[in-house]
């Protein structure tokens, strides 16, 4: 029994010890295959991905690859085609197979057409008239500049006349001014009397302040004072006297009796001051008893 039981643990053994190189060989090569598959689709992601790219860039769709020669762009399409087939043979041979592949493509792609658009007298019109439309903008913008000159001379004469208007307006005042300064200045400052009430016969006090200026080398003046009584039925001049004076300020004062005839009621005293050329004239309110 323990005979037959050591027999068959050997045969088994026998058994698994031939197996296991044959178990290491088989594992191995499955490894090599799935990592050989895995590169070869790393590769054909790549070459797809560097296919699309140098698509878009070569088929015209950047600014820099739209503006190349024809010839350039052909050397540009046949280095994308070796690349790529270096990348999926991984020898030279696959490159140079690539780059006759791209080369054969882009003959067999290649397109021309031809239309003309238009005649050589339509093409002479058309730039006939750009040459005129561009000489008739130029004699347009040249009138615009000419209005615009216009406009700035006018409105430079204006402004000058605008000056001119300004000194002969300064001119004047200035005359003016020099014709007021050697006039003389007269100003009446107060009037009044000493009563507003008066009976006829009755003796009224009555003054006057006025102030005199004369230009510069002016030593007398020659003033008239004039008085007036005034009621709504008469008017009745008291006094006038001539005097000359200096410059200064000066009051003048009078005394006179009421007239008996003068009509009872509403009086004014009007008390004129002149040199002559000018006069100024102050009244004092008075009521007749």
């Amino acid at each position: 029994m323990n005979l037959t039981y050591w027999w068959k643990w050997r045969s088994s053994k026998k058994k698994l010890a031939g197996r296991a190189p044959f178990r290491a060989i088989v594992c191995s090569e499955q490894q090599d295959a799935f990592r050989t598959f895995g590169i070869q689709i790393k590769n054909i992601l790549l070459i797809l991905f560097i296919l699309s790219f140098l698509g878009f860039h070569l088929n015209g769709c950047t600014t820099k690859y739209g503006t190349r020669e024809p010839d350039q762009k052909q050397a540009l399409r046949t280095l994308a085609g070796g690349v790529a087939g270096v990348l999926f043979a991984g020898n030279i041979g696959g490159a140079i197979v690539g780059a006759l592949v791209v080369d054969v493509v882009s003959v067999a792609t290649i397109k021309y057409e031809d239309k003309q658009l238009e005649n050589g007298d339509q093409a002479a019109k058309r730039y006939k008239d750009q040459d005129k439309k561009a000489e008739d903008r130029k004699d347009q913008d040249k009138k615009a500049e000419d209005r615009k000159d216009q406009d700035k001379k006018a409105e430079d004469r204006k402004d000058q006349d605008k000056k001119a208007e300004d000194r002969k307006d300064q001119e004047q005042k200035a005359e003016k001014k020099k014709w007021e300064e050697k006039r003389v200045s007269l100003f009446i400052e107060e009037s009044s009397v000493a009563t507003h009430t008066v009976r006829t016969g009755s003796t009224v006090k009555a003054n006057i302040q006025y102030t005199l200026l004369a230009p510069e080398g002016t030593e007398n003046v020659k003033i008239t004072e004039t008085r007036k009584l005034w009621t709504a039925y008469s008017t009745r001049e008291l006094d006038t006297r001539d005097i000359t004076r200096t410059q200064g300020t000066y009051l003048s004062s009078i005394q006179f009796t009421m007239p008996e005839d003068m009509p009872k009621g509403y009086c004014i005293l009007y008390t004129t001051v002149s040199d002559g050329k000018r006069a100024k004239t102050a009244r004092s309110v008075m009521n007749i008893l």
